[in-house]
């Protein structure tokens, strides 16, 4: 799957999560970007929100109990206090010590959930651990590297993952998609368990399954495989070829157009990142809340409807503004030390745009590298907009 489409997927899971009441500073305008600054001056985390709260940096931490939502996104997320609505986290290290009143939906290099989670859970990452203290409300569905279940869930668990061991209590059935699957004693499954592996199921004595237990093997390249699948997989291929070259051509066109502001986003995008990563969370969030609200009010329709309108070009000027801003980095670091030229920039910009669509090819950590790209994409053009503007 593309990086931004995946990422666009993730934000509309988001989007749909969040509650009518949200409330935030307005993104990208003044008041929105002081808060920005007057957090990044006390402890390198941007924060905005009150009953809905909205954080990004380094090191990001609930701090207080929180009466909405939390959206938390940095190299460590870290839940230390309840929060009562939903908990949306994207991070390198992700935590959550504490207990969570609705849904908890997270994207992260290494995951430990050791507090109650009272909704449904969605998870992506490499190492995820559900330890003892954990107590999922309804259904789990988890996709990573090494996925270990100690706790409990209240509903349905579905699992993809190379490792999977299960060591506590799952109410309903359960469905595995692994290499290495492991049932250890404590283990108890109310409902059926169905697996897809190549290899046997490894259960202890102890470990208990109250329903059915059926194995399907996976399908391998040796076995014949419809030709709709095949033309499926040559249109995905096309489609990912003219997608590419989709971005680069709108790249074209924002730098020929634009190529001084062009340049000076992505040297925000870098020179700031906190900032510029912190404004891009806020603006990727408020941006459609704010124009659904507009339109509600009736007067404000044709400015709502213009703003969801301009919303994907948002997107696509801050992913390409992201991209920008590390073919930068690449060319400062490998490239000759004088200033290129307008051809030169557009084929580092070329270069660079393959080299992040393969890695975002990558589950997982494709994702997270392209969910910076884009929000810091978005930060620092309005980082330079402001820079234009001299406020």
């Amino acid at each position: 799957m593309l990086p931004l489409p995946a990422l666009l997927m993730v934000a509309g899971l988001t989007l749909v999560s969040l509650p009518a009441g949200a409330q935030f500073s307005a993104a990208g305008g003044p008041a929105a970007e002081s808060a920005a600054e007057s957090a990044l001056r006390r402890d390198g985390v941007a924060s905005y929100g009150t009953r809905n709260l909205y954080r990004a940096g380094r090191t990001v931490r609930a701090g207080a109990p929180v009466e909405g939502d939390f959206h938390g996104a940095g190299s460590r997320v870290i839940i230390d206090a309840d929060i009562k609505g939903d908990a949306i986290l994207v991070g390198g290290a992700v935590e959550v010590r504490n207990a969570v009143g609705g849904d908890l939906r997270t994207a992260a290099g290494k995951l430990i959930v050791d507090a109650p989670v009272e909704g449904d859970v969605l998870i992506a990452g490499s190492e995820i651990a559900l330890e003892r203290g954990s107590r999922i409300g309804r259904d789990a569905l988890i996709a990573g590297r090494s996925v270990d279940v100690r706790g409990s869930v209240g509903g349905e668990l579905t699992v993809y993952a190379q490792q999977v061991v299960i060591a506590g209590a799952i109410t309903g059935k359960v469905r595995l998609v692994a290499e290495d699957i492991e049932l250890l004693d404590g283990a108890r499954i109310g409902g059926t368990l169905s697996y897809t592996s190549p290899n046997e199921i490894k259960r202890s004595a102890g470990a208990q399954v109250e329903g059915e237990v059926t194995r399907r093997e996976p399908q391998t390249d040796a076995q014949p495989q419809p030709s709709r699948e095949t033309d499926d997989d040559a249109w995905g291929l096309l489609g990912a070829l003219l997608w590419a070259l989709g971005l680069f051509l709108f790249g074209v066109v924002l730098h020929w157009t634009f190529p001084v502001y062009a340049t000076e986003a992505a040297r925000r995008a870098l020179s700031d990142h906190l900032a510029a990563l912190g404004l891009g969370f806020a603006l990727l969030i408020a941006t459609p809340i704010a124009a659904g609200l507009a339109i509600v009010t009736i007067v404000g329709i044709p400015l709502g409807a213009s703003a969801l309108a301009l919303y994907p070009v948002l997107l696509l000027a801050g992913y390409l503004t992201g991209v920008s801003a590390v073919a930068q980095r690449l060319r400062q670091s490998l490239g000759p030390r004088t200033a290129p030229s307008g051809v030169a920039r557009l084929l580092w910009l070329a270069v660079t745009l393959v080299v992040l669509l393969v890695i975002g090819l990558v589950p997982f950590l494709g994702w997270l590298i392209s969910a910076w790209v884009l929000l810091a994409g978005m930060g620092g053009l309005t980082l330079a907009a402001r820079a234009r503007r001299g406020v």
